[in-house]
């Protein structure tokens, strides 16, 4: 295969160049195509946006679509109410500890982006690959001890969570098949990041479209036993999902050696470079605390929700989740935009184009804005209605419908939150949405729980969920106006990556 010239001498002097602005590209005046070819030089338009934000967006889509499979057979398993809520309880908490394994990553995955975005919009896509290869195999190596440790302790973390009989037993079923693949995914959630910030976000869309399928096959089958499959219950459900992330991550190390793009990588690029993890590191580091305190405070949301309502039958957890699912459809269209905003801001900057850069991040969060808005009408005006596609338990459902009305008014207020988020990343500036994400989660959501403490720890649990879902609509509009505010205020123009 062709190799893409060394367009930059791999000297710690010459990388600290790329600091600085640069000025406009000569870059072919090409469409954007799959691969944001020409982007920096090309003037920001709606078109532009959704060249890279329609991509993003389905794969966020594929990918909520995967955790609503698994959720819906969950929901649907043989056996009593109390059987269908256990599995449902069981698959929600194992959303929290794949997502907080996520975050030992985070860090990389930002930093990347942002990195790897300037590099390209400067030219200098030696650097790039070099930031790639280093954040890659770092994540490799996280994603390994990470899944070590959860296979050992997988019964005193579930332990800790408070799930008890069946629930606690399909939990740590679920985990310790789950974790097979935690070390190769985590890589490959690296890499995708590093080919969003080049401007392809075509290719991750097309890997989760395969993930989704296998997961939705395999999953099924082995869960009821189609398609002479053994039927092996709520374990089938997570080693079909297995499968499918497994071969997700295999087809995103293909990608990332193929000769396909701006951002093409070989085995000399995965040796970790120290200087260039720690310059990753540093920029995403805001984002990784940030991470933990998002993690944390919807954590402690669940361990509310599971312990504030007299609820044996655990009615209340599985609305909670099936609102979460729900919500999912809704809020992912804005972490497509939000992408779509960090590349575009980052690949402007390193072009010297400060004035496509401002114009990137604010088109592309109202784009989100709208789209997120108008997918949360139904959770307003139908909430009985959507909870009905995850569970068919009339407990849950009941349980779920005012919190459902309160997801889809939180919406907007998440949309700004997530896409002017996502423009100040791309700058390299993940300092302000860490401490945003700080003041809405410790402040605004649990400040309301205070307030509203006789209705969510005395309550029924209708009122309890209600409260909790409260408290989380404050949050998520606070923080939607502070990073509104932070993109027109703070000088994240002038961070340096």
């Amino acid at each position: 295969m062709p190799q893409f010239p060394t367009d930059m001498p791999e000297r710690d002097e010459a990388e600290a160049a790329s600091l600085a602005p640069s000025p406009p590209l000569a870059l072919p005046a090409r469409g954007l195509g799959i691969w944001g070819s020409g982007l920096a030089a090309r003037d920001v338009s709606v078109a532009a946006v959704m060249a890279l934000a329609w991509p993003a967006i389905g794969e966020q889509v594929l990918n909520a679509i995967i955790g609503l499979t698994d959720t819906v057979i969950a929901g649907h398993i043989p056996g009593s109410p109390q059987t269908v809520a256990a599995a449902t309880a069981a698959v929600g908490l194992m959303t929290y500890i794949q997502w907080f394994a996520g975050l030992m990553t985070a860090a990389l995955g930002v930093g990347a982006t942002a990195i790897v975005a300037r590099s390209i919009g400067a030219g200098r896509r030696n650097l790039a690959r070099r930031v790639t290869g280093t954040s890659v195999t770092a994540a490799f190596a996280i994603g390994l001890a990470t899944a070590i440790m959860l296979f050992v302790f997988a019964k005193p973390v579930v332990y800790a969570c408070r799930l008890h009989g069946q629930a606690a037993i399909f939990a740590i079923q679920y985990l310790r098949i789950m974790v097979v693949t935690i070390s190769l995914q985590t890589a490959a959630q690296i890499g995708m990041a590093a080919l969003r910030g080049a401007g392809n976000t075509f290719q991750p869309m097309l890997i989760m479209l395969m993930v989704m399928v296998i997961n939705g096959i395999f999953s099924t089958a082995f869960t009821y036993g189609w398609l002479g499959a053994p039927a092996w219950g709520l374990r089938g459900d997570a080693f079909g999902t297995l499968l499918a992330y497994l071969t997700g991550g295999i087809c995103t190390t293909i990608i990332l050696f193929a000769n396909t793009g701006k951002l093409t990588i070989r085995l000399r690029h995965l040796r970790l470079v120290p200087h260039l993890l720690t310059r990753v590191v540093k920029v995403g580091f805001p984002s990784f605390i940030e991470g933990i305190l998002l993690w944390a405070g919807q954590f402690m949301i669940v361990l509310f929700v599971m312990n504030a309502a007299t609820d044996p039958n655990g009615y209340t957890l599985a609305a909670h989740v099936s609102v979460l699912r729900i919500e999912s459809i809704a809020f992912l269209p804005g972490f497509g935009f939000g992408i779509a905003a960090s590349t575009m801001v980052g690949q402007y900057l390193g072009a010297g184009r400060l004035d496509q850069a401002r114009r990137a991040g604010k088109l592309a969060s109202l784009l989100g804005l709208g789209t997120m808005t108008a997918l949360a009408l139904p959770m307003v005006f139908a909430p009985r209605f959507m909870l009905g596609l995850i569970v068919t338990s009339q407990p849950v459902i009941n349980t779920g419908v005012w919190p459902m009305v309160l997801a889809g008014l939180a919406q907007p207020g998440f949309a700004l939150a997530i896409c002017f988020s996502g423009a100040l990343k791309g700058a390299g500036e993940t300092f302000w949405p860490m401490v945003v994400t700080l003041g809405g989660i410790f402040i605004a959501r649990f400040g309301t729980l205070g307030v509203l403490w006789p209705m969510w720890h005395e309550g029924l649990p209708a009122a309890s969920l209600t409260a909790v879902w409260i408290g989380i609509l404050v949050d998520l509009c606070l923080r939607g106006l502070l990073n509104y505010g932070a993109f027109y205020r703070v000088a994240w123009h002038k961070r340096r990556v």
